[in-house]
């Protein structure tokens, strides 16, 4: 008897989990239930979400890192310190190729606008020039901005975009990096030529980007936004960053905790931008799925129902969103 009241209890229990208010049914969004995990390599550390990945890659002062969910890599953030030596005219590359083919700056990328934008347009091209067994950069392809959210704590825009992932699915993000020109450099474009070219290299500094598949970096901003934030550097790092650094790094301020100065500064930009491309891409993504949006008047949250549910349900407390709600992320999913 005992054990048949046990099951009995089991039963209602998972019943009522499965179960919202007003006996709706409800899915929790995953991002609900994450755990983190800290991972420290003993010269930096960050809390990721259990079953994530952490690659690092290169010395003090190009010192990258890329976190991200291996079932599904475009759930990423990524981080670098500094990359060099970009091109900043076609002109100038080719003269790089024309005298000294086999040098690294013969083949780096172009960056003409010499801007943020310009450096995620040939993001791309480092892969190839940078890949190894370890660690491989995350594919950008038809990078396009949304909005221009502010300026980078240290220099360059805070960047809202879409592009295409590594598998070619549409995906968006935040995006900010520094590309610092430190003056000219002019030479004779060839020994008969009076015609001068700039061939002073280029600098990007604090490259840094948080990106979720299309649709669904409202509701992964928090959890993205934790990793970023979270990253530290050790004092061993510190030590060997001190030595390495730059002019321009000896400007950045605290550097064991520079993700996280960043990171506020482009969540403060994100929480002022344009509501307009959120409200029409998720009500774009809601027709395309087959979904309705409502918000629980009690708690406020807001959840995907499926296409009919408000036809169907005649309680008072889920009622359809205004405009302005599709800007939330939501809390999960009303199943049938």
């Amino acid at each position: 008897m005992k054990k048949k009241i046990l099951t009995i209890l089991m039963f209602v229990v998972i019943l009522f989990s499965m179960t919202g208010c007003g006996g709706v049914k409800i899915r929790q969004i995953e991002t609900k239930s994450l755990k983190y995990v800290e991972y420290n390599n003993g010269l930096v550390k960050l809390k990721v979400p259990e079953g994530w990945k952490v690659d690092v890659i290169g010395d003090y002062i190009h010192y990258t890192v890329k976190a991200y969910d291996p079932n599904n890599p475009t759930y990423q953030f990524f981080f670098n310190l500094k990359t060099e030596g970009y091109n900043k005219s076609e002109a100038a590359k080719a003269w790089q190729k024309k005298f000294y083919p086999n040098k690294i700056f013969a083949k780096n990328p172009v960056i003409s606008t010499k801007d943020t934008e310009g450096f995620y347009k040939i993001f791309n091209e480092l892969g190839p020039l940078n890949n190894t067994s370890a660690f491989t950069f995350p594919t950008i392809t038809d990078f396009t901005v949304v909005e221009k959210l502010g300026k980078g704590l240290v220099g360059g825009d805070v960047l809202r975009a879409t592009f295409k992932d590594q598998d070619g699915n549409d995906a968006e993000g935040l995006f900010s990096a520094y590309v610092y020109d430190v003056g000219p450099y002019y030479v004779s474009e060839d020994f008969l030529s009076a015609k001068q070219v700039d061939i002073q290299y280029l600098n990007v500094y604090d490259t840094i980007f948080i990106t979720a598949p299309k649709d669904e970096f409202i509701n992964y901003q928090d959890v993205l936004n934790t990793v970023a934030s979270s990253l530290e550097f050790s004092e061993t790092f510190l030590n060997g960053f001190n030595k390495q650094q730059d002019a321009v790094m000896k400007n950045f301020q605290n550097v064991r905790n520079i993700c996280n100065q960043i990171t506020d500064g482009i969540m403060d930009s994100w929480e002022k931008r344009n509501a307009s491309f959120d409200i029409m891409s998720q009500k774009q993504s809601d027709a395309t799925l087959g979904y309705e949006r409502v918000y629980d008047t009690k708690t406020g949250e807001v959840y995907k129902a499926y296409n009919g549910f408000t036809d169907d349900y005649d309680g008072k407390r889920y009622k359809t969103i205004t405009d302005d709600m599709y800007t939330k992320g939501i809390s999960g999913y009303i199943e049938k």
